[in-house]
């Protein structure tokens, strides 16, 4: 990734453009769903790829327009990981991988909160909240 966007503070279809001097986005990996969805498909560039992998933004599913989809030549996939893990053998040495890249000190996970296994619900509180930036722990 070359930049990010913070979705919740700013329109990132506008600043996509923006940063991009126009041009769109190539690849963009929805995990939040719903009206977001939309605005990635906006946010594309001429033959851009949007893989929606979620709806962590827990909105209602709403019909997508595609209408600018076909003349851009752009694509809309889906990835569900949990198919790939019974399916493939692929997603196995994927998250191997990662996890040897974490343990070496290659790969840095962000921790945003750590909370004791006591108070469980409100950690799922917090991650519902969409506040946290970063995973969130529950510690025994």
């Amino acid at each position: 990734m070359d930049e990010g966007i913070n979705y919740v503070r700013s329109d990132f279809v506008v600043e996509a453009r923006r940063i991009t001097e126009g041009h769109g986005v190539d690849v963009i990996v929805d995990s939040v769903g719903g009206k977001t969805l939309q605005g990635s498909i906006n946010a594309l560039a001429y033959r851009g790829r949007c893989v929606t992998v979620g709806d962590a933004g827990r909105s209602a599913v709403e019909a997508l327009d595609i209408s600018s989809m076909r003349p851009n030549n752009q694509t809309l996939c889906g990835y569900f990981l949990g198919a790939e893990l019974f399916l493939s053998g692929r997603a196995h040495d994927l998250i191997s991988t990662l996890l040897q890249r974490v343990s070496s000190g290659d790969l840095q996970v962000v921790i945003d909160r750590t909370f004791p296994l006591s108070e469980a619900a409100a950690a799922h509180a917090y991650i519902e909240s969409r506040q946290a930036f970063g995973r969130v722990l529950l510690v025994p």
